[in-house]
């Protein structure tokens, strides 16, 4: 299934050497211990009307019952985060020292105790999370891994919404033509495909909701340059993370990416070395991780944590009325 000019509009966004992109996923929280609530044996859905924030959708979440509050869902976060500014309205204490590991640097910062977050029909309890100034997070919160794994976690970009359903017996359908479901490997939410081709390399990906730009890592872009099949190098960019500082990256065309019977054409990577891949432990072998800029071009994207699945809806976006077309 093809999914053919679907990285033009960015081509154009990146092409510049000043270009600037903004990554606000956290890749990892060092130090801080998350424990997320039991599920039940009932099947739980939680149908959460999204706005959109930067490109990205946000949902309503309750802390301790108070809110509702702006949380963007981070398929790459290892941690749920709150903001401040929920701190502060909350009176959730000063909290304990611990250590944030962003894109491009490690900052000390405070987690506080939090007896519940809640979206939809979900409540998760008893969690240590850590706080970043609003200004940085860009809303009130991530739900991180801690919040969502074993879950199914469908973006539906087409209705901006976001379903969270707890998948107990909630089988995919399989007669639509309209749908390509890719199988996953891993564990603990940290799932990737387990045989991808980036312009005839060998790749592993996975998904990350929370960065705006989808990225390759080195050793992806060594083993192409080995193939000769980097044709173009269309300028570098610096990529901002939550916890600031800055990292430099290449940007290079990538003629297909093939995931099972799914295929991407005119493609473009940022190359970076970012700690996502050292934590998803895939940074000595090619890998990249695939971000909103691919994601937002299917009518939606569903990932299912307990069957180790992916699922894409093929509508395609439609540049000019921003509709999805069946």
């Amino acid at each position: 299934m093809d999914m053919v000019g679907s990285y033009r509009r960015r081509r154009d966004v990146l092409a510049g050497a000043a270009a600037l992109g903004f990554l606000p996923s956290m890749a990892s929280s060092q130090d801080v211990a998350t424990q997320a609530a039991p599920l039940t044996e009932d099947n739980e859905v939680a149908a959460l009307d999204a706005r959109s924030n930067y490109d990205r959708l946000t949902v309503p979440v309750t802390v301790n019952g108070k809110g509702p509050y702006q949380f963007i869902v981070d398929t790459g976060a290892e941690s749920s985060v709150l903001s401040d500014r929920v701190v502060a309205d909350l009176g959730l204490g000063s909290g304990v020292d611990v250590i944030v590991e962003g894109l491009a640097r490690r900052i000390p910062t405070k987690a506080v105790e939090v007896a519940e977050l809640g979206f939809g029909a979900f409540h998760r309890k008893n969690l240590l999370l850590p706080v970043l100034p609003r200004t940085m997070l860009g809303c009130d919160g991530y739900l991180g891994l801690d919040a969502i794994e074993r879950t199914r976690v469908t973006f539906d970009f087409a209705h901006k919404q976001v379903r969270i359903e707890q998948a107990r017996n909630m089988p995919w359908e399989t007669t639509r033509s309209d749908v390509s479901r890719i199988k996953m490997e891993g564990h603990a939410g940290y799932l990737r495909t387990g045989e991808c081709w980036v312009d005839g390399v060998m790749a592993t990906a996975f998904i990350d909701t929370g960065a705006e730009v989808s990225m390759g890592n080195p050793p992806l872009l060594a083993a192409l340059q080995r193939k000769k099949h980097v044709a173009d190098t269309l300028g570098q960019i610096t990529l901002v993370g939550i916890t600031g500082g800055e990292i430099e990256g290449q940007v290079v065309a990538v003629q297909a990416i093939q995931m099972e019977d799914l295929r991407f054409t005119d493609g473009v990577l940022a190359i970076v070395d970012v700690p996502n891949f050292t934590i998803w432990q895939v940074d000595n072998k090619p890998a990249f991780l695939m971000g909103m800029n691919f994601l937002r071009q299917f009518a939606s994207v569903a990932i299912d944590y307990r069957a180790r699945e992916l699922r894409f809806e093929l509508a395609r976006l439609d540049k000019e009325t921003g509709r999805y077309l069946a």
